[in-house]
């Protein structure tokens, strides 16, 4: 009987242990989050630092929303005259800020420990900004005015993709891969496209002029460097690509 007894006993014991553990591990990774119209707020942070700000009092009604979840995680959604922000943001230490003016939209997601996204868009006339990472210590930034589209997008570690366009233009940035970079940049309203894939591949797309076309494509570690206002340079390495269009010449 004894025996019996001792064996309950254990087992309540270990039961009790499991759910403070489960309770302790619910409360260390705690979640923030928020959602705005037409006033400040926010919320957190969290035991482990997880914090959540929404921001949408000037010139509302705005759309602000933001998450956050994982230590020192932080989530910042900024909306003004008429505007939408989201940022979500999940890792430990990753930051995720969208920042829409003039009605216009953001979007910022980051996932993955380290991750940094920015989106910021404003008018006027409206503009879009998506930017998205998910990886370790990878960074977006989309960056878009006075009527334009800008969007980066990043999928693998310690890579970054930048957009930036302007003036009634469009940007897409790309990333794939581990160690690679594609930025592109739009004026006047241009178009630049900058797609990299593969580790340690660069890809560069510059348009400055009105209704120019820009496209650079890098693939395994090659480098591919495009503008409307100087000749392109294509460096494939490693069995890859580098293919560049551009009103300056084409390469591959």
């Amino acid at each position: 009987m004894r025996a019996q007894i001792v064996r309950v006993g254990a087992a309540i014991a270990a039961v009790s242990i499991a759910l403070i553990l489960a309770r302790t591990e619910a409360f260390a990774s705690g979640k923030e989050s928020c959602s705005t119209t037409t006033t400040d707020v926010t919320s957190g942070p969290s035991a482990d630092g997880a914090e959540a700000t929404c921001d949408a009092a000037v010139d509302g009604p705005n759309g602000a929303k933001a998450k956050a979840s994982g230590a020192d995680a932080d989530a910042t959604s900024e909306a003004e005259d008429g505007s939408d922000a989201t940022s979500t943001t999940s890792g430990k230490d990753s930051d995720a800020s969208a920042e829409a003016f003039g009605g216009s939209d953001a979007q910022a997601t980051a996932k993955g420990e380290d991750s940094d996204a920015h989106a910021e868009a404003e008018g006027p006339g409206g503009s879009m900004a998506v930017s998205s990472v998910k990886g370790k210590d990878s960074d977006t930034t989309a960056e878009a005015s006075g009527g334009s589209d800008a969007e980066a997008t990043v999928k693998g570690d310690e890579s970054d993709a930048t957009a930036e366009a302007d003036s009634g233009s469009m940007a897409v940035s790309s990333v794939k891969g581990k160690d690679s970079d594609a930025t592109a940049e739009a004026a006047n309203g241009s178009t630049a496209q900058a797609t990299a894939s593969g580790n340690d591949s660069e890809a560069e797309a510059i348009a400055e002029n009105s209704d120019s076309n820009v496209t650079a494509l890098a693939t395994k570690g090659s480098t591919a460097i495009g503008s409307d206002t100087s000749p392109p340079t294509c460096t494939p390495r490693h069995g890859g690509k580098a293919v560049v269009t551009s009103p300056m010449g084409n390469c591959k």
